[in-house]
């Protein structure tokens, strides 16, 4: 089971993520990947100019991203995910569906970051893509985002 501490703050009333949405994004990720241990994680949404500063800081990159994984497992919490809701948005549009879907994606996409998988290699993306796509499929979200 994972659990989350989610900082909304930064978002209007209408761009907060349900907690059922949430909760059910959790449970469908902890299944796939076989997730046993009450683990807890850490979703905050911060502005596109701190989101440019912390991924200039720690991947070195002087843009914007829409979300960073820390990684921490340690008595029991597997991390951090920081999302740009702002970038979650620009990057629906562009793919023509709901910001929500998109949001799910990316919760999706850093909890894999936070259990180990990357895709830096092909075989390593393969294998990580594939659990996306089983975890969104599970959720009801188009897994071709």
């Amino acid at each position: 089971m994972i659990r989350a501490e989610v900082n909304q703050q930064l978002l209007k009333g209408g761009q907060r993520l349900p907690k059922t949405l949430v909760a059910r994004t959790l449970r469908a990720v902890a299944k796939v990947v076989g997730e046993k241990r009450s683990v807890g994680v850490s979703i905050a949404f911060v502005t596109k100019a701190q989101m440019r500063v912390l991924n200039k800081q720690y991947r070195g990159k002087d843009s914007i991203t829409d979300v960073l994984s820390f990684a921490l497992d340690e008595d029991g919490e597997l991390g951090e995910l920081i999302l740009s809701y702002d970038q979650a948005k620009v990057q629906a549009k562009e793919m023509q569906h709901a910001t929500r879907h998109e949001l799910v994606f990316l919760i999706t996409h850093g909890l894999l970051h936070l259990y180990g998988h990357d895709h830096e290699k092909p075989k390593d993306a393969k294998k990580m893509f594939a659990l996306q796509t089983q975890i969104l499929n599970k959720m009801g979200v188009n897994p071709k985002i």
